[in-house]
């Protein structure tokens, strides 16, 4: 009789929406009375396995809504349709984009599969994603609506099918992109999901010296630094259950062979060449960059708050006495992978002048910039020590025990030297 009943059973199983309606909630085991409900209002071109996929793999079509208060239209994308060819009951299996997981709580998990002892009795269930703490399941039957129920209140079990052979629980840890551009001197992440029961080993399998890791490999993110041009691999392996193959990905990283350069023109002067900083004098700045193949560029100023302007290759702004503007410049492809990054400054100190001059007992810089400034007092007749101060502007350096007589004042601000002048030291 037993036997029979199964036979019945996958009979019922095999025709789903051919003999039965979508809205049959009696046939299909709705209710409160089962613990389950109905999520859609239609049955869609999709099995259990390519609704699972679907579910973590952002394969719904816009506007689909699972509700049980309202339950709403649930499509998914081509691939995951039974027309489409989509996933079968060894998708999880197979795909790198699963691990299968051991000794994991069903709140931990995402994918299980099952196995009944009914005609075509594989079936996949995922876990109900705004659900942690006793979650519940979603599945969908052939034909059938997607419904939610808790996790041993499949429609087969509620039909009393028995297991052939123990579940398998899957954890989704997503993908990294087959290809990926890092600028040289960049750091860049590259990440999977993290997931309890999963394990990662990240690699590089390719040209070494192109690429380097500047974080641990045993995560699932890591960082990554372009260090030379060209183009290597990097593979991670994710593994799970001891004794079941792991899985792997593997991403392309290309270093390209692309500098940032240019010239810049000021009010008074034409034709320099862009540097890393920029010493101009107040007024208008213009920055022009020359790169063959590129004119897809992006401007973004990062300090400083002179307003400016920007177009492809092209930065026009309005420098000010004693300001400072700093920009970070990305060149990017026709596809708007970034290929190159280049920081640069423009900077103007303003006007320095020393005073008073002569003076008996202190001298101080007057000036625009109120940054640090490096002052040296040298003698310029006698074989006296070369004096050195780290000074603001009009604070005030006292030069009382000084011998009376000329001297030099140099004033620097890093490496540039913006003022020099005589001194006349009285007595």
């Amino acid at each position: 009789m037993k036997k029979l009943i199964f036979f019945c059973l996958s009979f019922l199983v095999a025709l789903e929406g051919v003999s039965q309606s979508c809205g049959d909630d009696g046939f299909w085991k709705i209710g409160s009375q089962f613990g389950t409900q109905r999520l859609s209002s239609n049955c869609g071109d999709f099995i259990c396995h390519g609704f699972a996929a679907a579910y973590w793999e952002e394969g719904f079509i816009q506007g689909t809504s699972l509700n049980s208060t309202n339950p709403g239209i649930v499509n998914v994308k081509t691939q995951y349709t039974q027309s489409g060819g989509g996933p079968t009951e060894t998708y999880f299996r197979d795909s790198p984009l699963y691990v299968q997981v051991c000794g994991q709580s069903l709140s931990n998990v995402d994918v299980v599969t099952q196995k009944f002892n009914i005609a075509d009795g594989f079936h996949s269930l995922v876990r109900d994603r705004n659900t942690t703490f006793n979650p519940k399941f979603i599945s969908k039957y052939g034909e059938s609506p997607v419904i939610r129920h808790d996790f041993d209140s499949t429609f087969y079990e509620l039909q009393n099918a028995g297991k052939t052979e123990p579940d398998k629980y899957y954890v989704y840890i997503g993908s990294i992109k087959v290809t990926e551009y890092l600028p040289k001197g960049q750091i860049k992440p590259i990440s999977l999901l993290s997931k309890p029961g999963a394990t990662y080993s990240w690699s590089i399998i390719g040209t070494p010296g192109i690429v380097s890791f500047t974080s641990g490999t045993n995560a699932a993110s890591v960082s990554l630094r372009g260090d030379s041009f060209g183009t290597t691999q990097v593979k991670v392996t994710i593994s799970g259950c001891s004794g079941i193959p792991p899985k792997e990905q593997i991403i392309t990283i290309i270093v390209p062979a692309v500098t940032i350069s240019g010239t810049y023109t000021t009010s008074n002067s034409t034709n320099h060449t862009l540097g890393n900083g920029n010493q101009v004098p107040s007024g208008n700045v213009s920055t022009y960059l020359s790169m063959t193949g590129i004119n897809n560029f992006v401007w973004e100023r990062y300090q400083g708050n002179l307003p400016f302007w920007a177009h492809t290759n092209q930065m026009h702004f309005t420098m000010q006495s004693g300001n400072y503007v700093s920009f970070r410049i990305y060149a990017r492809s026709s596809s708007n992978d970034t290929l190159a990054v280049r920081n640069v400054t423009y900077y103007n100190y303003g006007n320095f002048s020393l005073y008073p001059n002569p003076s008996s007992s202190s001298i101080s810089i007057k000036s625009d910039y109120n940054g640090h400034m490096d002052l040296e007092i040298i003698p310029l007749y006698k074989s006296s020590k070369i004096l050195e101060f780290k000074i603001t502007a009009d604070e005030k350096v006292d030069i009382q025990d000084l011998p009376k007589g000329d001297y030099l004042v140099r004033v620097r601000i890093g490496e540039d030297v913006v003022l020099e002048s005589r001194l006349i030291k009285n007595e």
